[in-house]
This record gives C-alpha cells, sequence and structure tokens, in this order.
C-alpha cells in the first residue's frame, strides 16, 4: 500500500468466516433482501444495468448479523492502523454485500473524482469459493494517470482481499458469467 497506493491479500480472513458471509449474501439474495444496485447521487441518482448491475444489501451496525459484526469489527482495526500508518485521517466507514448476477459487470469509474468526495479507501473482500478461470468477474485495476493502461486484474476468489486508493484508481468488474459474491466498502474521512 506504501508504495503502490494498493495491496491484496489471501489470508487475512479465514476460509471457513468467507465460506458463512457468501452462504449468507447468497440467502438474503435469494429473500430479496438485496436492492438493485444505482449510480450518481441525489437527483440523479438511478439504475442503469448496463453500467451497473450488482444488487446491494447495506451493512447497518444496529441491526447488523454476528457474521456483519465481525466484519465492521475488523474493519475499525484496518481504519485504526491505516490511520497510524499513513496519516489518512479516516473516521467512518461504510460497507455492503454485493451480488453480481450472471452477465452482469461495473463499467470503468472511479469511487471518488480527484480531489473531491469522502471515500478514500475502497476495499473489496471476495466470496466465490469454487471460481475459476473463465468465469470473468475479475477486478480490473487501471494507472492512475493513464487510465487504459491496465495495471492489475484481481480474481475474485474466496478469501481475497484488495484496497486502494479511491480518488486515484479506475477500475472496473469484468462481466461475470457465474454469480459473483463480496463485500466492498469505503474507508471515509468523514464522519458519516
Amino acid at each position: 500500500m506504501a508504495e503502490q497506493n494498493w495491496a491484496r491479500s489471501e489470508d487475512l480472513f479465514t476460509p471457513e468466516f468467507c465460506r458463512l458471509l457468501a452462504q449468507e449474501c447468497q440467502k438474503l439474495h435469494d429473500q430479496g433482501a438485496l436492492q438493485k444496485a444505482s449510480i450518481g447521487h441525489g437527483a440523479s441518482k438511478a439504475t442503469h444495468a448496463e453500467i451497473r448491475g450488482d444488487y446491494t444489501l447495506w451493512f447497518d451496525a444496529q441491526t447488523a448479523t454476528p457474521l456483519q459484526t465481525e466484519f465492521l469489527l475488523f474493519l475499525k482495526t484496518l481504519l485504526s492502523q491505516l490511520n497510524q500508518s499513513f496519516f489518512l485521517s479516516l473516521k467512518s466507514f461504510e460497507t455492503h454485500f454485493a451480488l453480481y448476477p450472471p452477465g452482469a459487470g461495473y463499467d470503468k469509474h472511479i469511487d471518488n473524482h480527484r480531489g473531491s468526495g469522502m471515500r478514500k479507501i475502497t476495499f473489496i473482500l471476495y466470496l466465490n469459493e469454487h471460481w475459476q478461470k473463465g468465469h470473468g468477474g475479475e477486478l480490473s485495476l487501471y494507472q492512475p494517470d493513464q487510465e487504459n493502461i491496465l495495471l492489475a486484474q484481481v480474481e475474485p476468489r474466496l478469501g481475497t482481499f484488495v484496497i486502494f486508493r479511491s480518488e486515484l484508481f479506475p477500475h472496473q468488474v469484468e462481466k461475470s458469467f457465474q454469480p459473483r459474491l463480496s463485500i466492498t466498502g469505503w474507508l471515509r474521512d468523514d464522519a458519516s
């Protein structure tokens, strides 16, 4: 993270914890609890399946399940560690389950436009146990100053955790050919 402004790990979480989260995400989706994701803010907020095709459920500390609470506690620790290491003044976080059905992806975008916004660190925990090449759904990260040059592609395999500076990296979710599950969110420098 210090050298590249992004990092990846495969061993922060146990496979069993990730499997249980995947089961919870799928069950909630099957029950209709996940909603079609939107893009934009305020009056311009709308769903555009051709741009973003996932379904989401935001975590709420007041109603979180035990598994969600455990993940939220991890985020508190991560926020503290990043503040100590990088002096980021992070104050809060927001996170949600994301499920991309087959055929869905998310076009190239930046989570915060440079110089604006409260989202400082993007994070993703992948929850797909039997992912194989050809299933699609990779996270494509592009060079911050040359957004058409691919920097890295991360397969959404169970337990892979990725973080990156939200305002720097254009990125996209490649079209998925299997259901693709994750927990996605942001560490923020505001108190909301």
